[in-house]
């Protein structure tokens, strides 16, 4: 089959940004793989040690404190980076944003906290998961310091953000590992966690000073206009996490905290698969911005369709990965977990929704449609409580799943058809994208032999 040059050349600058993206995250795909592959086994460890029920505890606490994640970080994950990596001649300097940025993510930490504790007094009272969630929400305050990771990926110190991360986790996981070997209580295990953000803010912090040497100052206009634009990326964040996490509470009211272990269990396995498509957009965020302050924002279709083609063939390749874990699932939890394991096959499909969903969210920020995730997360929300109050009371853990599937096809691929026909295009066609792309890499291979 014969592939035209003008096909080869829509998609020079996407090929481009692919090389780019496989180059410029290997650190970072490195350092993924490693933290989540430790993170599943030290989770597993705990899991096997404290049982179900304090397992389901935990995994609450720390859902909660997800719903109230997107107000500690205001949205900013989307608009810090893009707005480093652009420069806007209205923009203070790279060094006045990040102190900005750093001031205001305090604020909306400590905000994030103490709301945090005020949900679970008064969901649970001030039992053992009320300690919990003292330990474990103070992350939320100390997220603060991911400013600087905004500096570090703009500045492609991709080397900076994977080392610290690593060096972190391994000292969490460590903590984690002596709590259980010394039988501590749960509330080692919470401490150890919220450790991990406290090191690597620490570490953060003292490679800004001895590498970067960046040091500006709080831009009160700048920290204005960062709210204006965020605020409602935090909102849609807020209900994600309701989205995404209502279930549980769902599940706790139905069935108890046994079943909220069984079910954090199981999609904590494909949670972990979730590395990659945050490795895709927290590198092509960057890319993309610059790519179209370039003056080729007429390419951002085809920029949309490969992106969206790219995630494809990346699932793709995660289906063997997923089989090989449900098969490793009842040896690495243990008999305890066996209603865990009859979910895992259903959690099939779970990956494929996330990468669309991701992948959406980067192009949405670029076209400025900063209102349309509020309205597809809410959309995913009300499907998720119809369904999951539906399902659970008549079928437990399965009710859940369906719940859980369905509010994320809903959020994405149904939204999308009836309010974001741009996406449902670029997703329905991006197969056009894939004879260029390959022709390019034949040629490119050839070129260099």
């Amino acid at each position: 089959m014969e592939i035209s040059e003008a096909t080869c050349r829509r998609l020079l600058i996407a090929l481009y940004m692919s090389r780019s993206f496989f180059s410029a995250s290997s650190a970072l795909l490195l350092d993924r793989i490693f933290r989540a592959g430790m993170g599943l086994l030290v989770s597993i460890a705990i899991a096997r040690h404290y049982g179900p029920a304090e397992f389901g505890q935990l995994s609450y606490v720390l859902l909660a404190a997800s719903l109230f994640g997107a107000l500690a970080t205001l949205g900013l994950d989307e608009i810090g980076p893009r707005d480093m990596a652009a420069m806007h001649a209205d923009h203070p300097s790279r060094a006045d944003m990040l102190q900005t940025i750093l001031r205001i993510r305090l604020f909306g930490g400590l905000t994030a906290y103490i709301l945090l504790l005020g949900f679970i007094y008064l969901d649970a009272g001030t039992g053992s998961i009320w300690w919990i969630a003292i330990i474990l929400g103070l992350y939320l305050p100390l997220q603060s310091a991911d400013a600087y990771d905004y500096c570090f990926r703009v500045e492609k110190k991709f080397n900076y953000i994977a080392c610290t991360r690593s060096i972190s986790a391994l000292i969490s996981s460590a903590l984690k590992m002596v709590a259980i070997l010394l039988g501590w209580p749960i509330y080692a295990i919470a401490g150890a966690m919220t450790g991990e953000y406290a090191f690597s803010g620490a570490i953060f912090t003292f490679l800004n000073k001895s590498k970067l040497k960046i040091s500006g100052k709080f831009n009160s206009l700048y920290a204005v206009q960062l709210i204006r634009r965020s605020w409602k990326i935090m909102l849609a964040g807020i209900v994600v996490a309701f989205q995404v996490r209502v279930e549980y509470y769902l599940i706790e009211k139905y069935l108890g905290w046994d079943s909220v272990g069984q079910y954090a269990a199981a999609l904590k396995i494909f949670e972990t698969l979730d590395v990659i498509p945050i490795i895709f957009t927290v590198v092509l965020m960057p890319e993309l911005a610059i790519y179209i302050r370039s003056g080729v924002k007429q390419k951002f279709a085809e920029s949309y369709q490969g992106s969206y083609l790219a995630g494809i063939l990346i699932y793709l390749f995660m289906i063997p990965i997923m089989l090989v874990i449900i098969w490793i699932f009842p040896i690495a939890f243990g008999d305890k977990y066996i209603a865990a394991q009859e979910l895992l096959p259903f959690l099939l499909i779970r990956p494929l929704l996330v990468m669309i969903s991701v992948i959406r969210g980067v192009f949405v920020v670029l076209d400025h449609r900063y209102f349309y995730p509020i309205v597809s997360s809410m959309l995913g929300l009300i499907v998720t409580i119809v369904i999951a109050s539906m399902l659970i009371p008549l079928y437990g853990l399965y009710g859940a799943i369906a719940a859980n599937l369905l509010g994320l096809f809903s959020s994405t691929i149904l939204c999308d058809l009836f309010f974001y026909r741009e996406s449902s295009y670029a997703l329905f066609t991006c197969w056009k994208q894939f004879g260029a792309v390959i022709g390019r890499l034949v040629l490119t291979s050839a070129n260099r032999q």
